[in-house]
C-alpha cells in the first residue's frame, strides 16, 4: 500500500495536472473535476496511511469518511467532488467554470484540513 508521502505526491501531481487542463469544452471541465476528486482522495488516504489504515475501495473510503470525526469535517467537500466526478464520467453531465471553481474550493478545504493534521 502507498505510504503517506506517496499519497501526498500523487495528490500534488494530480492537482498540477488538473491545473494544466485547458478548460475550453465540457469534456475538459469534466476531466478537471475528476482529477481534482482523485487529488482529494489521495490527501485523505495520506491521512489514513499515517495511521496505517488503507481503504480497499471507494465504499471503504466513504464509510471511513462518515465514521471518523476528523474526516467527517471535510466529508461534504469530498462528497461534492465525488459527485462532480461521477456525474461527469457516467451521467454525461456537462459542467463549466462555476463547477470547477466550486471544486477548487472543496479541494482547497480538504488539502488544508489534511495538511494541518499530518
Amino acid at each position: 500500500m502507498p505510504s503517506r508521502d506517496e499519497h501526498l505526491s500523487k495528490a500534488r501531481k494530480n492537482k498540477e495536472f488538473a491545473d494544466s487542463i485547458k478548460l475550453d469544452n465540457s469534456t475538459c471541465f469534466g476531466w478537471a473535476l475528476t482529477v481534482l476528486f482523485y487529488s482529494a482522495l489521495h490527501y485523505i488516504e495520506a491521512y489514513n496511511a499515517k495511521f496505517n489504515h488503507h481503504c480497499r475501495n471507494h465504499q471503504d473510503l466513504h464509510d471511513n469518511m462518515v465514521r471518523n470525526p476528523v474526516l467527517e469535517a471535510i466529508s461534504d467537500d469530498y462528497f461534492d467532488l465525488e459527485t462532480f466526478s461521477w456525474n461527469a464520467r457516467y451521467r454525461a453531465i456537462s459542467y463549466g467554470d462555476k463547477e470547477v471553481k466550486d471544486a477548487l474550493e472543496c479541494h482547497a478545504a480538504i488539502k488544508k484540513h489534511i495538511t494541518d493534521l499530518i
